[in-house]
Parts: structure tokens; sequence; C-alpha cells
């Protein structure tokens, strides 16, 4: 019996697609700019934004292939969020790859198809479908990391990036195979229906921990965050701010989606696990950073400061827990791609400012640098009446209303260590003298513009949050 598919259903999906299909033809002819590339990557997700939205706000709901693909506003929106992610790091790489170069066909389909692989990742109800999702992101950014392969850097981290995901990716299907073994099904929804408080058994522990240290190696949690800091440095600046917002986010939506949904019965087991991970990520991640020279880096342990936070309120295992957590996500792959962004508005002529050292009275010698450096920063570290600050404080209160209020003292000590480490680079540009005058490259439009996007979110958000809280409440799973 052939299988009914409901096109409507799969509409983002099959935009980014058919994106990928125009990019691809474009890229054949030599005679078109490549820049149109970019252009087309922006406008293909611009319009699967729209899509997803309109949606999201319809309330629509249902399943396909077998109930293997789920769509909800769950999925929806965290499409929103993977597909910002795509258009402001798409505006960001318009200026960062240059007009002629050759490369910008290869470049827009890696990070078209690793976007997809995101969308199949947050809507996958079967443990396969969200490995399929996760393999096609991650070899996508395999790719792209090592994406200059002139540059040995580069290089370095593309290998390094492929070898520890390959093994994070065996973990998680030797989690999916022992679930299988203890459940009977990978699917989502079967795998809840089959498992009780007194059916457990060692396979199904086993699977839960192996899926736990998957996800931990691809959203970069403590202690599995060893590739994170290298891949950043060595990766081009645009792909490092790939990396670290809309992927991170699509671990986080499997990882909610499979824990919530298929495994709630186990929330005893895995709820410790997670409160000493988070408590784990977000020390070792703030106080490494404290020690780092070069910006690249110091973001890099930021990043996995800041999956210790969202496991804050996947702690909290409640509707307010995930609510908060979809919230933090969304502002935080904002404010970190505005945070790379600036870093390559720091361009000179000899290449990127990498060294914190290099901002040395920048705050004057380029006041719009500047401003949009510590405003991201400020914003990252939690200071009102930034987006930062509103999304750590749904994450505490939702720990808070779960009983975790000593894990929200962690929290919270943890943000002061950080604001440290963030506030020394603006305190570099506008209180310390440079030691050498640099000479700078003119600010590219194109970049420009998708910093003053991503300054928007972060104040829109901040000032305002109450206009997304709805959203995103009605968005729980």
């Amino acid at each position: 019996m052939p299988i009914e598919i409901n096109w409507q259903l799969l509409m983002p999906e099959l935009v980014i697609a058919l994106t990928l299909i125009i990019v691809l033809i474009f890229d054949m002819f030599d005679s078109i700019s490549k820049t149109i590339l970019g252009w087309l990557t922006i406008v293909g997700a611009g319009i699967a934004l729209w899509v997803s939205i309109q949606m999201q706000q319809a309330g629509t709901v249902g399943t396909q292939f077998n109930d293997m693909f789920k769509v909800d506003s769950f999925s929806l929106f965290f499409n929103i969020i993977f597909l910002i992610s795509t258009i402001l790091v798409a505006l960001i790489s318009l200026s960062y790859l240059g007009k002629d170069d050759r490369k910008q066909g290869p470049y827009y389909l890696l990070i078209l198809l690793a976007t997809l692989g995101m969308m199949l990742m947050a809507a996958g109800n079967e443990l396969i479908v969200v490995f399929l999702g996760l393999e096609l992101m991650s070899l996508s950014l395999y790719v792209l990391a090592g994406y200059f392969r002139d540059n040995p850097v580069s290089s370095e981290a593309g290998m390094k990036y492929l070898l520890l995901g390959a093994f994070a990716s065996a973990f998680f299907l030797y989690g999916i195979a022992l679930i299988y073994g203890g459940a009977g099904t990978t699917s989502i929804p079967g795998i809840a229906s089959n498992l009780t408080a007194e059916s457990q058994s060692p396979l199904l522990l086993g699977g839960m921990f192996l899926l736990i240290v998957g996800f931990g190696f691809k959203v970069a949690i403590v202690p599995f965050h060893q590739w994170a800091p290298d891949v950043y440095e060595g990766a081009p600046t645009t792909i490092a701010a790939f990396i670290s917002a809309g992927p991170k986010a699509a671990g986080f939506a499997a990882f909610l989606r499979i824990f919530m949904e298929a495994l709630p019965a186990m929330q005893s087991q895995w709820g410790d696990v997670i409160i000493l991970l988070a408590m784990l990520t977000m020390t070792v991640g703030n106080v490494i950073a404290i020690a780092q020279t070069n910006i690249k880096r110091m973001l890099a342990y930021s990043s996995i400061a800041h999956a210790g936070y969202v496991l804050i309120g996947l702690a909290a295992a409640n509707n307010e827990g995930i609510s908060s957590v979809m919230l933090y996500l969304l502002v935080y792959c904002v404010m970190n791609i505005g945070a790379f962004g600036a870093v390559i508005l720091a361009k000179t002529t000899d290449g990127e400012c990498l060294t914190i050292s290099d901002y040395a009275g920048l705050g004057f010698r380029k006041p719009l640098l500047g401003l949009f450096m510590t405003l991201m920063l400020l914003s990252l570290a939690g200071f009102p009446p930034t987006a930062g600050f509103v999304g750590k404080f749904y994450i505490f209160k939702s720990a808070v209303q779960a009983g975790h209020t000593w894990l929200v003292i962690i929290g919270a000590i943890n943000t002061a260590i950080s604001a440290f480490y963030y506030l020394r680079v603006v305190v570099t540009m506008y209180m310390r003298e440079p030691e050498e005058e640099l000479e700078f490259s003119p600010y590219p439009s194109t970049l420009v513009v998708g910093l003053i996007l991503a300054v928007i979110g972060v104040l829109f958000i901040g000032i305002l949050p109450s206009l997304l809280l709805n959203s995103v409440q009605n968005s729980v799973l």
C-alpha cells in the first residue's frame, strides 16, 4: 500500500532542498558571480523561515513516513532557530569569502545540507531518523571545518572534528542498538509506551548512557568537549560561528525529544547524570576560558559553559525547563553568531585580530566594532537588558521550580566568573593602548547588516521578552 505524503507538512525541508538544488545548478555556470550563491542561500532560508513561522502560528501538527517524521510546534520552533542561524552565517560569509572565491558553491551547499540535517534531527520521531539527520549535519560540518585546505590549521581542525565526531556517532549508534534491544523498537513513542519503571534493564541503562555520551560530544559537554577549542580556533571564523549555533541547538533538540518523550520513566537515572554534567560543564568551560588569550578559543570555552546552562533547564525536566531551554538556544544562537561576526569585523590587512591584546584601543578607533562586540559580550555574560539575561533568568527560574536551588547557585557563581573574561575584552577595547598600529579593512556592508540584525535580536528579546515567551511556551513537547 503506497504511503500518502502530505507535502504541506514538509514545506520547510522542501524549500531548503530546492534551494540546495538551485545553488548547485547556479554553481555550474562560471559566467555567474559566485556571490549570488550566498544570496540564494539567504533567500531560500528566509522563505523556509517564513513558512516555519506560519506553520507554527497555525498550530500545524502531523506525522509522515509511518510516524517516523513528526511536525509539531517543537520541531517548527527549532527550525526557526536553525534558519535564523543559517541566514546570519550566510550574511557574514558573503564578505568573509570574497567576491571571487571559486569555493563558494560547495561552501553554501554544505551549509544548506547541514541545515537540512538539523531539521531532520528536530523532527525525528524515530531514533534512526535522528541518527540520519545527525550524520547529514556532521559530515557537512567536518568538511566545512577544514574548508581552507591550504591552511594547515584549518585542515587539522577538520581532521580532529572528523575523528572525534566519528567516535561520537559510534557511541550514539551503539546506544540506539542497546535501546532497541531493551525496548524492542526504535520509535520514540514506542519506546515510551514499552518502558516502565519496572521494565528497565541493563540494556536500556547502557543505551541511555551511550546516548548521553554521543550527544555530549555533539554539543560539547564536559568531559566530551576536547574537540571544541581546537576546531573553533582552526575552522573558518564563519563556520566556527555556525558550529556553535545551529548544530548545538539541533543536538539539544534531539536530546530533549528523546529523553523527555522516549525515556521519561528513566528520569531518576538520567536526571542525576545531567545535573552532574551541568555543574562540570559550566565550571570547566568558564574557568578555562579565563586563561585564554585567543578570542576564538575563549568563545569556544564560553560555548562549552553555555551548554552547561542549557543542561540546567534539561535537569529541571518540566515544561518550564523545556521552554527555557528553547528560549535560551534561540538567544544563544543570535548572540554567539554576533560575537563571531564582530571578530570578523576586526579584520586587518594582515588578517583577523585573534589575540585579545590586538583589540586594545579598538573601542575608540573603530566605534562601530566596539559597540557590536560590547553588546554581544554583555549579552553572553547575562547583563540586562540583553537577551542573555532573559535566557539565564528563565533557565534558573525553571530549576528553582524543580527544586534544584543549589544548582542555580552554582550557575549564578559561574555567571559571575564568566563576566570576568567577557568584560576583559571590553576593558581591553576601551582602556588599553594598542602595542602597535594596525591597518583595518573597510567595513563590509553585508557583515554590518548581519551584525545589526543580531543586535536588534539581542535587544528586542532583552527588552520585550513577553512577545516571544508565549510562542516558546506553546511549543513545548
